[in-house]
């Protein structure tokens, strides 16, 4: 569905170009002979790495959900010291050196000590993270363990933009059929936390008195009930938990559908890059917006571009309300217009911007970009063409499908 195809595609879409620049750089005569490009190959490969993990771990999480609604899924039950076991795993998978956020672990006892599953614990927790991580922009996210009237609480606290009130009711709803700008962002992500808390016997509420104390950040925070008391510390070790343990784990799900129409489309590309047009120049000095909520999609694509045409001018926009301010004031030659941007508040469509901008007289290229098949939605709303990720990031192949889109606008 729409969900499957935006939140799979995006992270692939993200390898395939770190993949090409990894493969571009090893091929070289002599590779890695200088600092600044082992320092961009290591880059790449965490990308590559993220992605993948990304991916995996989603379609994992919706066998689980699966699995979990059915009552199917297996609760194995341990001794689990909350801070050794649970908090500090996820805040070392969550943490990414050079983020403009702390990954911080409060657990003022040294140790607490239950009776639960620590692998689910862990899927629960590094969920929540990470669903805080795509919004905080500074300040910390935050997982802490506390004690209260004898019961095991967890918290996943941040000073994110925090969450509108009318959306707090729907926040554990599964996705739908159709993306919309609540799913976006929480995804089956929170639907998934409280299936698994529920199973391990425990509540999961969202604090709608929780302020981050940073400035302008009102944060939102996550609370844990276990229902559980906390064994009595002895003073004696807890069994650790096996390291392979601290990935999401669930039965492989394959992605045989999207991974063959990929390549389909790259053979594709390939077959079109031998016909002539990939020995044209683009046009020199165009100025260009693209816009998409992924940072790192947009910091790729205009890498890849700068690799094919040094004198085009790039900027970037995270959604269609910057696009429309970055218009009044910069006339641009071509935009690049995502479809889905996240948020905790509602944001345009890339085809609700697209309207806007030419209602505003704006007379640039607007290309649509979504990893579903939209491409009537943007003709409709004014756009001259539309683009199904991933974007191609090979030299060729990127070059090829650029002139293919101007020569579109040209026809249009």
């Amino acid at each position: 569905n729409d969900f499957i195809a935006h939140e799979v595609r995006n992270p692939l879409n993200a390898a395939l170009c770190a993949n090409t620049f990894v493969s571009s750089t090893v091929n070289e005569r002599e590779p890695l002979m200088t600092e600044e490009k082992r320092k961009s190959v290591r880059e790449d490969v965490q990308i590559i790495d993220n992605s993948l993990h990304f991916i995996n771990d989603l379609l994992r999480n919706m066998l689980d959900m699966q699995r979990a609604a059915s009552q199917q899924l297996s609760i194995k039950q341990a001794t689990v010291d909350l801070k050794r076991d649970v908090l500090e795993p996820v805040a070392s998978m969550l943490y990414r050196r050079g983020a403009c956020f702390e990954v911080i672990v409060d657990c003022p006892q040294e140790h607490i000590v239950v009776e639960s599953d620590p692998l689910r614990l862990k899927q629960i927790m590094l969920n929540l993270g990470r669903n805080s991580a795509k919004f905080v922009e500074k300040g910390f996210v935050r997982f802490r363990a506390a004690i209260v009237d004898d019961e095991v609480f967890l918290y996943v606290e941040d000073s994110g933009p925090g969450i509108p009130s009318d959306k707090q009711d729907k926040l554990f709803w599964r996705f739908q059929d159709s993306l919309d700008s609540l799913n976006q962002g929480t995804g089956i992500g929170l639907a998934l936390c409280k299936n698994l808390i529920e199973l391990l016997g425990g509540k999961i509420w969202l604090d709608e008195q929780y302020d981050s104390g940073v400035d302008g950040c009102p944060g939102a925070c996550f609370v844990l009930n276990l229902c559980v008391s906390p064994i009595a510390d002895d003073g004696t070790e807890v069994e650790d938990i096996a390291s392979d343990r601290l990935e999401v784990v669930g039965q492989e799900t394959p992605l045989s559908e999207m991974e063959t129409e990929a390549v389909e489309r790259s053979l594709s590309s390939q077959t079109l890059s031998s016909s002539g047009n990939n020995r044209r120049e683009l046009p020199p000095g165009l100025s260009v917006l693209f816009v998409d909520d992924d940072f790192t999609l947009r910091k790729l694509f205009v890498r890849a571009v700068s690799r094919i045409t040094e004198s085009w001018n790039i900027d970037q926009a995270s959604n269609g309300e910057t696009a429309l301010v970055k218009v009044d004031k910069k006339h641009y030659d071509i935009i690049f217009m995502d479809m889905y941007m996240a948020s905790t508040n509602k944001q345009l469509l890339g085809t609700e911007a697209t309207r806007e901008l030419r209602a505003k007289g704006c007379k640039s290229i607007i290309f649509g970009l979504s990893a579903n098949d939209l491409e009537t939605h943007f003709l409709e709303a004014g756009g001259n063409g539309f683009i199904m990720k991933p974007f191609p990031c090979k030299p060729d192949l990127l070059r090829q499908e650029l002139l293919r889109v101007l020569d579109k606008a040209e026809t249009k």
